[in-house]
Order: C-alpha cells, then structure tokens, then sequence
C-alpha cells in the first residue's frame, strides 16, 4: 500500500482508539470517584473487590472479538465477502448465547461469585449487590465488544468514539441520579454501569440495522465448522486477561508483605495511573491487530513491515517521551493522587512511578508484537509470550528482585520483566531468521513461501490522471514479460485506466489522497488489487447498475469482468479494495 495511505490510515485508527479508551478511562476514574466520596468507605471498598469482575468478562469477550478479528481479516486480505459475513453472523450468535448463559449463571451463584472475588463480613452484602447490578450488563458488555470489532475493521472509527462516549454519559447520569435522587446502593451504581453499556449496544447496532455497514445478519445457512478456528485465535487474548485476573492478588500480596500500606498505596497509584500512561503504547498495538490481519491475507509481505515501522516510530517518539514525562514528574504524579499530607507515601509513590517509567518503552514494543503475532495466526507465539508477560516474568522478577532489594526490587521487577520478554522476542526472531535480525522485515516471522517474488510483483501508486496512464502502461508491460498473452495484458491495462481515472476525478477530495496498484502472478492466476482511501465506490455494484448502457463505454472493466474467475470489493480501514483474479 502507498505509505501516505498507510500512515492516514495508522494515524486515524490511532487516534480513534486512543479517544475511546481515554474515555472508558475517564470513565472509571468518576465512577471510583462518586462512590467513594458519596457512598463511603465500605461502598469504595466494595468497589476495588468487584473490579476483577471486568477481567473475567473480558475473558469470554476477548474470545471472541479477538478471534473474530484475526479470522475476519484474514478473509477480508482475500477478497472472501461471504465467508467474512459468516464470521459476523457465528460471532454474533454466539456472543449472545454465551453471555446471556454467563449472565445468569452469575446472578444464580452470585453469593459464591462475591466469596471468589474476597468479599468478608460487613462488606459482604455490598459487593454482592454491586455485583447483581454489573451482572445484568453482562450481554451489552460482551456483545458491545464484538461489535466493535467488526466497526473498526470497515473503519467506522467515529461510530466507535460515540459509543464509548455514550457509556460515559449514561453512567455518569445513571450515578448521579442514584445518588441524589434515589439515595441508592451499589446495586443503584452497578446497574447505572450496566445500562451505560446497553446505550453503547445501541449506538453501535443502528449501524448494522440502517444498513450503513457492508455487513448482515444471517441465522441461517451458517458453516458453524469456523467457530473452532475462531476460538482457538481468540485464545491467546483470553489467556490475558485471565492471567489479569491471577497476577494482581499474588503482587498485591507481596507488596504487603514487604513494604506494607504505603507500598500498597504506591501500587494504586501506579495502576491508576497506569491505565494513561500505556494508552498509546496498547493503542499501537490494537493498530497493529488490525491492519496487519488484512495484509497478511493479502500476503503483502511489505505493508506488513511498513505498518510495524510506523509503529516502532510512535514508539520511539511519542512513548519514550512519555516515559520521560513520567520519570521527570513523578512526585508531581504521586502528590496528584495522595496530597502533601502523606510525605512518606508520596515518596514511596515517587520511586515506584520513576521505575515504571523505564517500562513504558519496552511494554509498547511487546504490545505491538504479541498484536502482531494474534494477526499473522500466530496462536502459539502470541499464547506463550501473553502468559510470560502477564504472570510469570513479572512475579517471578518481583519476588526474587523483592528478597534482594526489598520495595524497591519489586518496583524494578515491572521494566526488567518487560525487558526480559523483548529479549525473547528478538531470540525468538534469531531463531526464525537463523541470524540476528537486522531489518524489521527480518522480525516478521513469516511462513516460508510467503508472498510474491519481487520479479512476479508489480506495486505502483497512482495520485494524478499521469499517473494512471504511466501505469497502465508498465502493467501492460509486467503482464507481456510474464508470459500473458497480449489481448490479456490490454484487457488489464485498460481497467487500470478505468478504475484509476475514476478514483482521480470523481474519489479524491484532498491532495493526500491516492490509490495503490497491485498485480501479482501465484501460480499461473493474475491478481490485480486497486486500493484507494477515496470515496466509497463498489466495482461490482456499478458495473451490474450500468450494464445496459453503451458497450463501449467501461470496455476494459467489461471484459476483465467476463474474463476473470472472481472479482471482490471491500471497504475495510476507510479504503477501497477491489481484487480481480484471471
């Protein structure tokens, strides 16, 4: 793909996730806010034992929309329009069976289900009411997630950013009018939550059911065989987050034992803080997740390491001076969430913040790559790095760092556990490579026999009228010295004219924009991709819509049409993909 395509489409994705997660922050942050200020201490309490709650449905949502994800785009890569719908349809289906069976489990066993989480004594009730407020957003939440998914893939980023501001409002609403209306419970605050989600279920379902999305529903006729294959893809994403559900009681633990409450208080404070200062970093990752899904499908060897180059470089800029940021204005950080009151915790909090600091760079690097690998299919890499990252790396170091060097081994342990699973993945790709890696497209860890060869690949990128007869000409050229016959080569040459004349006159409406030519030979078949980030414009539809006009007219589209063995559109990432197989 032409770079200033990718690099518009990077930073659009980027900034869209960025925005939603910052608002699902913020979010949390007033919802923790207005329960311990009006509630009291016993309802916050209740409120930090419930959060494990969001991981374990994380879990089921993480399974699905991951693998979902990885399957979807893998097909969309492949022009595969039906089967891309089937996996829509599956996941829907199954989101909403599993949830709703979840849902209810969880509001018949909740007493056992709050006894899980630690809720004791006085606090006992309180959790349990949270609990059967959050449990009946259970659905909204799951299927929300899936949504989501499937929005951002046709690159409908904004509708996206208005559903998770819908959450924002509703909850905060809800909350408010729980509080001050209703002089209500946690019951009141966990079903103002769940609520919020059902709004956001709402936003993001009036784009499937006006049809502003290429994708529908469909209950019948379903090749329910694809639902292992879905699965197993979101597994290593699921392995996350129940390794977030293990990880904080075994720190939590050691931070006790070791430096006692104010370490414990320094540890909420980085986890809070935490959940901004990671933002980009995760976010380049979810980017990753998302393009490089799509290119592996297509096998285009160089937008998958164009795309992580992008990333490496929001990494190297944006990350690293955020980590410096953070380690310049630790104490400002500690002093934001605990006052001036408390000097001896506010110092600790210091320290551990100027530790995280280190880890911002490498916890990106691994982000991006454990994405990568969910993207490529690469299920085993992905799994094991996600389990090493998550649980054993970091409470193995801060466990034998903390016997070592007391609180402050175990502030270290967060940036040398990410450093240690960096080091992995660059042994990882020494193996794979058998040499140490020295280009990015040396850490892509693609299959053998991937791709096209170089002298069976033409790529050139159109951006003016000139440049559509310039390479309409060299494609004519490319099809002659690969053996095509010459009426093919004209056939080929002239729909490149028109499909590139008609993105220049009638998709470009800014002077960044451009489409990107494609033709690969795999086994005596020709491949021709035409990617723009125009107007939408679908090939098929508008050929069937003036098929009855002059026959002259649109002459090289009719004829590549009649000759070609599949010919696909696709709107995915806010571009234009026809792919023309003869």
């Amino acid at each position: 793909m032409n770079n200033n395509i990718l690099r518009n489409i990077f930073r659009t994705s980027l900034a869209a996730m960025i925005i939603a997660d910052l608002a699902n922050v913020v979010a949390a942050s007033v919802d923790g806010m207005l329960t311990g200020r009006f509630l009291g201490a016993e309802s916050i309490a209740a409120f930090g034992i419930s959060k494990p709650f969001f991981s374990i449905t994380g879990i089921l949502s993480a399974v699905l929309s991951s693998g979902a994800l990885t399957v979807a785009s893998h097909m969309i890569g492949n022009g595969d329009n039906e089967n891309t719908n089937q996996i829509f349809s599956i996941t829907c289906i199954l989101g909403m069976a599993l949830s709703v069976g979840a849902a209810l489990t969880g509001i018949l066993f909740v007493n056992q289900f709050a006894g899980i989480l630690g809720a004791r004594g006085e606090l006992f009730p309180i959790v349990r009411k949270y609990l059967l407020g959050l449990l009946l957003g259970v659905p909204a939440i799951v299927m929300g997630n899936v949504l989501v998914i499937f929005l951002q893939l046709e690159g409908k980023f904004n509708n996206v950013s208005l559903s998770v501001f819908a959450t924002a409002a509703v909850n905060l609403c809800g909350d408010m009018f729980n509080i001050f209306y209703l002089n209500g419970d946690m019951f009141g605050m966990g079903l103002a939550t769940s609520l919020s989600y059902y709004a956001a279920l709402a936003v993001l379902m009036y784009n499937f059911v006006t049809g502003k999305t290429a994708l529908r529903l469909s209950l019948f006729n379903l090749k329910w065989g694809i639902t292992g294959e879905v699965i197993s893809k979101g597994l290593p994403k699921a392995t996350r987050r129940l390794c977030n559900v293990f990880r904080p009681v075994l720190i939590n633990h050691l931070v006790l034992s070791i430096g006692g409450t104010f370490a414990m208080s320094a540890l909420s404070v980085q986890n809070s803080a935490s959940d901004f200062l990671d933002l980009l970093g995760t976010c380049c990752g979810d980017v990753v997740a998302l393009m490089c899904g799509i290119f592996y499908g297509e096998e285009n060897e160089d937008d998958l390491s164009e795309t992580l180059r992008i990333s490496f470089r929001y990494v190297l800029f944006g990350v690293t001076a955020i980590a410096l940021l953070c380690l310049l204005g630790a104490e400002r950080i500690a002093l934001f969430y605990l006052g001036d009151k408390q000097k001896s915790a506010v110092e600790i909090t210091a320290m551990c913040m100027q530790f995280y600091a280190f880890r911002l760079p490498f916890l990106a690097f691994n982000e991006i790559y454990m994405n990568y690998f969910q993207a490529i299919g690469d299920s085993k890499r992905s799994h094991v790095l996600s389990v090493f990252q998550r649980l054993i790396f970091l409470v193995v170091s801060a466990y034998v760092l903390g016997r070592f060097f007391g609180i402050a081994g175990v502030w270290a342990a967060f940036p040398v556990s990410e450093l240690m699973l960096s080091v992995t993945i660059i042994i990882m790709a020494v193996i794979h490579e058998k040499q140490f890696p020295h280009t990015i497209r040396q850490m892509l860890f693609l299959p053998s026999g991937f791709g096209v060869s170089p002298e069976y690949r033409l790529r050139r990128t159109i951006s003016s009228e000139e440049d559509v007869i310039d390479v309409s000409r060299l494609a004519y050229e490319f099809c002659l010295r690969n053996g095509l016959s010459r009426k093919h080569a004209i056939y080929v040459s002239l729909c490149i004219e028109e499909l590139g004349m008609n993105a220049v006159r009638y998709g470009f409406s800014r002077k960044d924009q451009s489409a990107e030519v494609n033709i690969s030979i795999v086994k005596d078949k020709l491949i021709l991709r035409f990617r723009d980030d125009g107007k939408a414009f679908d090939l098929t539809k508008w050929f069937t819509i003036f098929r009855n006009e002059d026959k002259v007219s649109h002459l090289g589209i009719r004829i590549l049409i009649g000759l070609s063995k599949e010919v696909s559109y696709t709107s995915a990432l806010n571009t234009n993909s026809v792919m023309i197989q003869l």
